[in-house]
């Protein structure tokens, strides 16, 4: 008997910080009538059903799209939320849960590195000291979870796995996603799409974290652009990685508008795809 059923990997937004299309451009990407070329910043959502039956939506990163996000998906609760690192376009929607705490009556919490909730105290006062707001304010209830590479937590039968990964100098993190038993152990027999990994803003993976990415059925990683890039893999390093790890399937997110969704997938290995927004992986 499987820790979860019915699970979904949901691909919220898959785009780079700027969006796509971009402001003011007009280059053939941002005016693509393929709506797999219009991209929100990048997010998901784990949904599944726990042991006891109950629904569950544990959300990666909050981007400040995500009222759009979670209006096209459907999303009524929030269970938890895994941050990847407090970059503008992986944290800006916060303000947006306090809703699932009025639909759910109960905190949410927030999981992260400790630098990263410091980070989130610092840009959130009206959240986090709301005793000084001038004014009795609805804000979101939240409560922080740190998290440590290389040690596992347990979340409604999933049992995830932060892992260190590096967005350029800046050490952030990827996640492990498996079924877990009681005790927190994998299941030997992982319910689809899983297990899988979730690699964002990543130009690099460190020797300590390659065990995290052995036997995944699903890879999702970053792919920002054609261009070497400072902070983000390009397209022969994304596939470079990508072949190496040997996922079943693997998922590219993270796009620029310099990446046609059409002309992307043509050029890929079988076992590799660009992401779209709205794209569920079951």
């Amino acid at each position: 008997m499987t820790s979860v059923r019915d699970f979904r990997l949901e691909f919220l937004g898959t785009g780079t910080s700027a969006g796509v299309p971009c402001i003011g451009c007009d280059c053939p990407v941002c005016r693509s009538d393929d709506p797999r070329d219009r991209r929100l910043r990048c997010g998901a959502a784990l949904r599944f059903i726990d042991s006891t039956g109950d629904p569950r939506t544990i959300l990666i990163d909050i981007p400040p799209d995500h009222r759009q996000q979670a209006l096209r998906h459907g999303l009524d609760r929030c269970d938890s939320i895994l941050v990847t690192h407090a970059h503008v376009d992986h944290i800006f929607g916060l303000d947006e849960v306090r809703r699932y705490n009025t639909l759910m009556r109960q905190p949410i919490g927030i999981h992260a590195e400790p630098q990263v909730l410091e980070a989130l105290h610092r840009i959130y006062p009206h959240i986090y000291a709301k005793h000084r707001n001038v004014n009795v304010s609805y804000v979101a209830d939240l409560f922080d979870v740190e998290l440590r590479p290389g040690h596992p937590i347990l979340l409604h039968g999933l049992r995830i796995e932060p892992f260190r990964l590096l967005h350029g100098r800046l050490p952030i993190l990827g996640f492990r996603i498996e079924a877990a038993d009681p005790d927190g152990l994998p299941l030997p027999e992982q319910p689809a799409p899983l297990p899988a990994a979730w690699c964002t803003d990543v130009s690099a993976v460190p020797p300590e974290s390659w065990p995290a990415l052995r036997g995944l059925s699903t890879l999702v990683l970053d792919l920002l652009r054609e261009r070497s890039h400072p902070t983000h893999l390009d397209l022969d390093g994304a596939v470079e990685l990508a072949g190496r790890v040997g996922a079943k399937r693997t998922r590219f997110v993270h796009m620029s508008h310099e990446l046609g969704h059409a002309e992307l997938a043509s050029r890929l290995p079988d076992s590799m795809a660009p992401a779209w927004d709205g794209l569920v992986i079951s």
